[in-house]
């Protein structure tokens, strides 16, 4: 799980020197965005392990968790041609709540599009979804 987080805040540092200053909105969305990724690639773990209160999960929950998105991902492909892509579409933190809302918009193969709305949390330095 560690590993996970350290990858995605690697990835995060990278934004940073690659643009002069990352707003905490745009760390937050890229963030979701990441986990969303992983969603995408098949990394169904990986997905869940952005999760907040991941390391607190029942080994049992975190696998209901994981299906859960297998069969999220199985039923796009057979509804829907799968997912194209994703981008997002806007994000507000507020910084008094560490919390923020990133709102995601997937496109799938048959050209429909939804929104998804991502609730994040910063846990020591770190957004998860919530």
């Amino acid at each position: 799980m560690y590993k996970k987080i350290i990858a995605i805040l690697l990835m995060a540092m990278v934004f940073v020197a690659c643009s002069s200053e990352l707003k905490t909105d745009e760390l937050a969305a890229n963030t979701a965005r990441a986990y969303y990724d992983y969603l995408l690639q098949g990394q169904y773990d990986d997905f869940v392990a952005g999760m907040d209160g991941y390391d607190d999960m029942p080994e049992s929950y975190r696998q209901q968790l994981a299906d859960n998105a297998r069969m999220y991902v199985a039923q796009t492909k057979k509804e829907h041609g799968g997912i194209e892509r994703l981008r997002v579409m806007k994000s507000e933190v507020d910084n008094d709540t560490q919390t923020a809302q990133v709102y995601l918009v997937i496109t799938f193969h048959d050209n429909l599009n939804e929104q998804v709305l991502v609730p994040m949390v910063r846990r020591n330095g770190i957004w998860m979804m919530r």
